[in-house]
């Protein structure tokens, strides 16, 4: 796995971590807004209450204190449910958010496998590269002088997980 790789995947878990957070954090305010909603249209849809008084004065002031705290609710309710709304929007904004990074994630792992794969498989080639040498330096000790250079592939990895291969001429000794 490169470093890259590696400090990018980490920076997703932590993405991750915090996006899970704001996420709970969003659903408990929800949770905390509904009661509040239920309360207010209960409040809302009541009869309003008999104003009372014993001159046009008490009446009106009365009449006035009943409007005003029916249409409290009323504007109450408006700002739940617009309240609600949002965080609801929050909510699944950041719920594809997450699922955005988790496909991500995913996707950054299997480049980090792919490319253990290819490191595993470059270490195995460059191994049997090794061998044809030695056996062709066995060849020339057992008296087989025809022999004197080779070109053999050495293999390697580049920055983007690709392997390269270069031309490497063998002498024999």
């Amino acid at each position: 796995m490169s470093l890259d790789n590696e400090a990018s995947i980490s920076d997703l878990l932590t993405r991750q971590q915090a996006l899970t957070i704001e996420l709970q954090s969003l659903q408990d305010h929800l949770n905390r807004l509904v009661p509040q909603l239920e309360e207010a249209q209960t409040q809302a849809r009541k009869p309003p209450d008999k104003p009372q008084g014993t001159s046009p004065e008490t009446l009106l002031a009365s009449a006035t204190q009943v409007a005003l705290a029916r249409y409290e609710w009323k504007a109450k309710l408006e700002g739940l449910e617009v309240a609600i709304a949002w965080t609801q929007e929050q909510i699944q904004q950041k719920a594809d958010e997450l699922e955005a990074l988790e496909a991500t994630m995913a996707e950054a792992e299997r480049r980090s496998e792919q490319t253990a794969q290819a490191r595993r498989g470059v270490t195995q080639l460059n191994q049997a590269i090794d061998q044809v040498k030695q056996q062709l330096s066995e060849l020339k000790g057992q008296g087989c002088l025809h022999l004197y250079t080779v070109n053999l592939p050495e293999f390697s990895l580049d920055e983007q997980g690709q392997i390269q291969v270069r031309p490497h001429s063998f002498r024999i000794q």
